[in-house]
């Protein structure tokens, strides 16, 4: 089971902030840690929220990074080095702010966008392929997500849920 600790989880995030990820058993006992191992120049995660898995066992983590929930999605290793770190598409109208983070069967990375009302589909390297779901599309303020085969569920504000089907998007 993989655990995310914070400093604080508030929204005082500062400077002084951290976050550590914890890979545990079922009887509580820690089996890895991935900790910020860049220095403290550049932590590797500020204020981690949500992670995943993917499918070459690197952990994606959405990492808040300040008291607006302005977020980054940073992707480490298993030996906790850092891969990448996604913060959103520079033609994004507002600031990139994810809560939530899933893998398909691919390795594909999928991220809600809370502020622009989309859902963004990178590649298992970080590359960003398109938006699964905008605005266009009548999707307001995703949350959280599922996947189960084909079928995507959308958790948005006032406790609205979209499911969509989730169909093969070419890499």
């Amino acid at each position: 089971m993989l655990v995310a600790l914070c400093s604080d989880f508030t929204k005082k995030i500062t400077s002084e902030s951290y976050g550590e990820i914890y890979n545990i058993n079922n009887k509580g006992g820690i089996i890895k840690k991935y900790i910020n191992t860049e220095g403290d120049k550049d932590k590797l995660f500020v204020n981690p929220c949500r992670i995943a898995q993917n499918i070459n066992l690197d952990l994606c983590v959405v990492d808040w990074v300040d008291k607006e929930f302005r977020s980054r999605l940073v992707v480490v290793s298993v030996t906790s080095k850092r891969r990448f770190t996604y913060t959103g598409q520079p033609a994004l109208k507002k600031k990139f702010s994810s809560d939530d983070v899933i893998c398909d069967q691919h390795g594909r990375i999928l991220l809600t966008d809370d502020y622009n009302n989309a859902v963004h589909l990178l590649s298992e390297d970080g590359h960003f392929l398109q938006y699964l779901l905008t605005e266009q599309s009548t999707l307001r303020r995703p949350r959280c997500l599922g996947l189960h085969g084909d079928t995507l569920w959308v958790g948005c504000d006032k406790s609205v849920v979209r499911v969509y089907k989730y169909k093969d998007v070419e890499n």
